[in-house]
């Protein structure tokens, strides 16, 4: 019995030690956070002596720690056909980051596969200027968001 404490007390701390060292390398808490609020893309371009500006608003929402929704605005203007169009679409994001990427869920986003490119320090202690937002092969081209 008292060999069988030893071993199982040898296991708990190797497995303590495996698991901290995992979570700092690969793990550890992302403070995803620092990313609520409002961010800003524009692109423009000229056509054939017109002007086609895209804008759009990504509206980051925390409902919870570690449950959050979007909402996404877009606003393309056309001198050619003299009118905006406004799109607007909502959903949420995935809970798990996995390798980096925070994943969009439901509504446009979503469906493109797109997801937010999380840095190496996981936005820890400082609210992020950008945020780049890139979508699966073919989907998109990437967007970079102001504030």
């Amino acid at each position: 019995m008292k060999n069988f404490f030893k071993l199982f007390l040898v296991f708990i701390v190797s497995f303590g030690v495996f698991y901290y060292i995992f979570s700092f390398l690969f793990g550890g808490v992302i403070k995803s956070s620092n990313t609520v609020g409002d961010w800003r893309h524009e692109v423009s371009q000229n056509m054939s002596g017109s002007e086609i500006s895209m804008n759009t608003k990504l509206t980051v929402i925390r409902i919870e720690a570690g449950v959050y929704e979007y909402k996404l605005t877009t606003i393309v203007k056309d001198e050619m056909s003299n009118g905006d169009r406004v799109e607007s679409y909502s959903g949420d994001f995935e809970e798990n980051i996995v390798d980096y990427k925070w994943r969009f869920s439901g509504g446009d986003f979503g469906s493109r596969g797109a997801y937010i490119e999380v840095p190496k320090d996981k936005w820890d202690d400082y609210k992020p200027e950008t945020l780049t937002v890139s979508f699966d092969m073919n989907r998109g081209d990437s967007m970079t968001f102001s504030r």
